[in-house]
């Protein structure tokens, strides 16, 4: 009876017939709809996340702001984004999603709002103004809101994903999810640069996406639940499906695992490894068209080209690094090697590429190497958000927060770095320096073993086969 079962649970994990459910018996696939809206909230925070980037030589000038104040603006949205990814996540795991995200999209969408209605310079000279109602201090305050706000979008959706997308379908639900932020990054920019052409200023788009983002807070609260099992449109077949291999809900923590996180070997390598790609992921979306531009001195049109060709492959990778990773699984790869080899393979490639950089001259070889990268750094991102579901379950939410914050403190200390490099005409040790990271994350996945959650249960499982299963690393 035994072996039964602990074939019921293989064949549930591999995506066949759920544990439990008759034979005949076909799953719902609410599931996908909330994937759905998860995309969907991806290309939303970066629609508002790239409004404001399109919109800076506007905003600095209707505000009567220098380059420097730009530059303070966009400090303060990466400082509070950093800060606020554990909080937010730890949110997520013990308030639920229904009521976090809403709360989140709303009030970055509100930020936005603000912003779009502050008075410029010219229609407030004539009036003193106090100290917090200078434009820059406004600003300030309004962007590290912003930060503060958006911080939680990612790490409180793994927490969803935790919940309602089964263990071998997890990767490939983070790869979607990712792809529609690539996809943004690289289409977004030239619908936002042209609605200002139709409504004559910056203003009323960001009023436009405020709006998108209250519309979309309010859908998700009234449609959403955190759990399948609060779903009344999920059947049994598709709520066993889910459930399959993972900690038994109530089995979960109320409270967070303080102790087990911070002692767990699983965390810290995912942070150092999620950590390892902040510089040059930083570099590549920040300080590379200067690089291109000032060092290269490259003509525009080739910058444009070797920053849009990347983000296009980095749309394939990550689709395809998901889809790889459960494949592997499926196939009868232990899922903690049919996650590590994604990456290890993808961060090798991405570090190998990056540091090739500091010598290649021509420019099409140029467009190959960033392109390379782009994909190799791409290829691990759903497999490592969907490690932080498999490894933290109901604290999902926490743990990728705290990997997320790393990789942008790791971020921030790398552009320093490299300014401090640049400035010195040493723009090649840049790449040498942040590829080795990259190879150092690679690595890391040797560290990293999703088949031990944080809530292992001990003694005998709820469900027959599990215990074995997991020893065995599937």
């Amino acid at each position: 009876m035994a072996t039964r079962s602990a074939r019921m649970v293989n064949a549930s994990l591999a995506g066949g017939i759920p544990d439990g459910a008759p034979p005949t018996a076909r799953a719902t696939r609410v599931r996908y709809w909330v994937l759905a809206a998860g995309c969907s909230l991806a290309l939303l925070t970066y629609a508002h996340r790239l409004g404001f980037a399109v919109y800076a030589p506007e905003i600095k000038r209707d505000f009567d702001l220098t380059d420097q104040g730009v530059a303070y603006l966009m400090t303060a949205f990466l400082v509070t984004y950093g800060i606020c990814q554990v909080p937010a996540g730890l949110a997520g795991d013990r308030l639920g999603a229904r009521l976090v995200l809403p709360l989140l999209v709303v009030g970055w969408s509100l930020v936005t709002a603000a912003i779009a209605l502050l008075p410029g310079v010219a229609q407030t000279a004539v009036r003193p103004r106090a100290f917090l109602l200078e434009p820059l201090v406004l600003l300030l305050i309004l962007r590290a809101l912003f930060g503060a706000s958006q911080s939680g979008a990612f790490p409180v959706f793994t927490r969803v994903l935790a919940d309602w997308m089964p263990l071998t379908e997890r990767a490939s639900a983070q790869g979607a999810i990712w792809t529609a932020s690539r996809l943004g990054g690289a289409l977004l920019p030239f619908v936002l640069a042209w609605l200002p052409r139709v409504f004559g200023g910056w203003r009323v788009p960001l009023e436009i996406l405020s709006g998108l983002g209250l519309l979309w807070g309010a859908a998700f609260w009234c449609w959403f639940r955190n759990r399948p099992e609060d779903e009344g449109r999920v059947n049994a077949a598709e709520r066993t499906l889910i459930r399959a291999g993972q900690t038994a809900a109530a089995d979960r923590p109320a409270a967070v695992p303080w102790r087990r996180i911070l002692g767990s070997r699983n965390v810290w390598f995912l942070c150092l490894m999620y950590g390892s790609c902040g510089p040059a992921g930083n570099f590549i979306f920040t300080l590379l068209p200067v690089y291109l531009r000032d060092h290269r001195h490259l003509p525009p049109d080739t910058v444009a080209w070797l920053l849009g060709l990347p983000l296009a492959v980095g749309f394939v990778a990550c689709s395809l690094g998901g889809v790889v990773s459960d494949w592997l699984i499926r196939r009868g790869v232990s899922r903690k090697w049919g996650r590590r080899v994604n990456g290890l393979a993808g961060l090798a490639l991405a570090g190998l590429a990056f540091a090739a950089m500091a010598w290649v001259e021509d420019g099409w070889l140029l467009g190959l190497v960033l392109c390379a990268t782009q994909f190799g750094n791409d290829f691990c991102m759903g497999p490592a958000w969907a490690a932080c579901a498999d490894i933290g379950e109901g604290s999902a939410g926490t743990i990728s927060g705290a990997m997320n914050m790393t990789s942008n403190i790791a971020g921030g200390a790398g552009a320093a770095l490299a300014g401090y490099l640049f400035v010195r005409g040493h723009a090649g040790w840049v790449f040498v320096a942040f590829g080795a990271l990259w190879m150092a994350g690679a690595l890391c996945w040797l560290g990293i073993d999703v088949t031990k959650p944080l809530a292992t249960p001990t003694g005998v499982s709820s469900r027959p086969g599990l215990d074995e299963n997991r020893q065995r690393g599937t």
